[in-house]
């Protein structure tokens, strides 16, 4: 009798050891990698009340690349390893995500805040890019959800290129530089959308 609970506590124990472990490096997903390339700092204006940023938890799912998962904002994306996250509050419920590598400076940006248009007005876009250009917008669909990717240009960064798109109440923008188009690409294709 004694054996057989010894056994089933050996069993439950292996069992719990094996469902900690595929929770903490991500549920063995099925992710493929895809090889990116470098990319450069985004201008990230986080607010003064919180200028160092939060770092959120993020988890490994395969080699090379990490899963970040926001809840407050609906969504989660995979990037490369070496990039280190922080969140910035910013004013009226939004926030910012900068993924950036520490040693070489180059990241890209998430901003989202709250929405309740179901289309970017020509003042919204004005007011979160001041310089108003917009060229070759192309109609994009990012997890089933319509989007517009498009070069534009800033005051920092010079020739960006950026993703826009409404979900759940929210306005997501998404930018890097113009020549890291292809990496940008190989990003918005791992977001997902959170239920």
């Amino acid at each position: 009798m004694q054996k057989n609970i010894i056994i089933i506590s050996v069993v439950a124990l292996v069992i719990i050891g094996a469902l900690a472990a595929a929770d903490f490096f991500g549920g063995g997903s099925s992710e493929s990698e895809t090889p990116w390339s470098s990319i450069q700092p985004t201008d990230v204006q986080p607010t003064m009340s919180n200028i160092e940023g939060a770092v959120p938890e993020t988890k490994p799912v395969t080699e090379g690349w990490r899963s970040y998962e926001n809840k407050a904002y609906n969504f989660a994306l995979l990037y490369p390893q070496e990039l280190s996250v922080r969140e910035y509050k910013e004013q009226g419920g939004a926030m910012s995500a900068t993924f950036e590598n520490p040693a070489t400076r180059e990241g890209f940006q998430i901003y989202v805040t709250p929405y309740g248009a179901m289309e970017v007005t020509k003042e919204r876009f004005r007011l979160d890019a001041p310089s108003g250009v917009m060229e070759e917008p192309t109609d994009v669909l990012i997890d089933g959800v319509p989007g517009t990717i498009f070069w534009s240009k800033n005051s920092i960064m010079g020739d960006t290129r950026e993703v826009w798109f409404i979900n759940g109440g929210f306005l997501y923008e998404v930018v890097t530089y113009k020549q890291l188009d292809e990496w940008l690409g190989a990003i918005m294709q791992t977001w997902q959308f959170l239920p």
